[in-house]
């Protein structure tokens, strides 16, 4: 019998590749399943409420107030959850939170209000950002540094499918029972993704006998972000990818209905068709016999967004905006899988949990501040120029991570995983 590293056939008569494939899944297939409930739980829960918000409140304001209060605690609680989760088991992480948000939702069934929503709204975007931060730190602990690009595509197919299929459900569950038939069923869902974690054959690595105190590794997270050269330029690239996508994101329905001068409802064959193309290339990473290098995930997304997003400043008919929106989606299933799968390869997993929701939270800042400056611009240039102007600023993304990756200096062959990001 040949050992398995020889890369031949071992007497159990599968390759290696074989088994450890098939461990991989044995091992994502729980949390796959458990972060898809979530997902979907949580698209369960913000359509329904925003429309119990409208419905007594009339105003617009307040419904934005929910999603601004969502933001806000994480922006305090930052380098805290981060250490948080770098220092106590992932999967139980996973666990509680599945379960607080079970509860926090539950409650709603006892007592809603305007008052109680924006309570839920807090203890919600806390544990949101923590379970996406904890999702994405647990990913080299499950699979190994070349499956890391399917690890990344099955949560983004994931996502795209519950952001079709979330909408539809919670309209039907608020038409045929009201809001609180849209919690109860966002309650249950919360409770199931908590008990598939537990099938996770996930254990904590142990740590070092002499562990650094909690505020030690605050402060470690807030120097590894800030002076760690791949995370600074990840954050670069991620930062103008969002800057682009996310100035436009907010302004495709005034576009489609003033600037195209088409009914406003057929911004959703556009979110449509945009979602197809993210399962599309998920799909697409997944089935590769060898995953693509992270470095060339991040090229070709950018370029496919930049180049749908100047399809959409030209676009004259819904034809050419669907499939621009179609590229666009395509782009989104690789650019930023290979940003996380160049963090979660090039960084020790010990530290991901505090670089992961850092990340999130600078990355969604700038989405945010590109929100206000488009909607701005846009009074005086022309939508048509912010969406150019977008896909320039999503080339120059694109550009700036294939010089730092032929120079070496975006991701180089690193020590510890012996990866080369952007690999020939």
């Amino acid at each position: 019998m040949r050992s398995a590293a020889s890369g031949e056939r071992t007497g159990t008569g599968k390759s290696p590749a074989f088994s450890s494939r098939r461990t991989l899944f044995k091992a994502l297939g729980p949390l796959l399943a458990a972060y898809s409930l979530a997902s979907l739980g949580s698209y369960i829960f913000d359509i329904g409420i925003i429309v119990e918000l409208y419905r007594r409140t009339g105003s617009p304001a307040a419904v934005g107030g929910y999603f601004i209060i969502q933001f806000l605690p994480a922006l305090l609680l930052t380098p805290a959850l981060g250490t948080f989760i770098d220092r106590w088991s992932r999967k139980r992480i996973l666990l509680w939170t599945n379960l607080a948000r079970a509860l926090t939702v539950g409650v709603l069934l006892i007592h809603l209000s305007v008052e109680t929503i924006y309570a839920a709204a807090v203890l919600l975007g806390i544990c949101d950002e923590i379970y996406a931060a904890t999702a994405n730190a647990i990913g080299p602990e499950l699979a190994g540094p070349e499956d890391l690009p399917r690890f990344n595509s099955l949560l983004s197919a994931s996502d795209s499918i519950n952001l079709i299929a979330g909408p539809a459900i919670a309209g039907l569950c608020v038409s045929l029972g009201g809001t609180r038939a849209s919690i109860g069923a966002d309650a249950a869902v919360f409770a199931l993704a908590a008990l598939l974690v537990l099938l996770m054959p996930y254990r904590t690595p142990r740590k070092a006998a002499e562990a650094a105190g909690f505020l030690d590794e605050m402060k470690e997270g807030l120097r590894i972000v800030s002076g760690e050269p791949v995370v600074q330029k990840m954050l670069l690239v991620w930062g103008l990818l969002l800057a682009g996508v996310g100035s436009t994101g907010s302004l495709i329905v005034v576009f489609i209905g003033g600037t195209m001068g088409l009914p406003a409802e057929k911004y959703g064959w556009v979110m449509a068709f945009q979602g197809a193309g993210i399962i599309t290339g998920s799909v697409w990473i997944m089935s590769r016999k060898k995953a693509p290098r992270p470095g060339r995930l991040i090229l070709l997304g950018m370029t496919l967004i930049g180049v749908g997003l100047l399809a959409v400043s030209a676009a004259g008919t819904l034809a050419v905006l669907l499939g621009a929106y179609l590229l666009i989606g395509l782009g989104a299933a690789a650019a930023p899988n290979g940003i996380r799968s160049t963090l979660q390869s090039e960084l020790d997993p010990g530290v991901l949990g505090r670089v992961f929701i850092t990340a999130r939270f600078v990355v969604n800042t700038v989405r945010t501040l590109s929100i206000g400056a488009a909607s701005l611009i846009a009074g005086i240039t022309g939508l048509r120029v912010v969406f150019a102007a977008a896909a320039l600023c999503v080339l120059l993304g694109g550009s700036a991570a294939y010089v730092m990756g032929r120079q070496g200096g975006l991701a180089g062959k690193s020590e510890e995983s012996g990866i080369n990001v952007f690999g020939k």
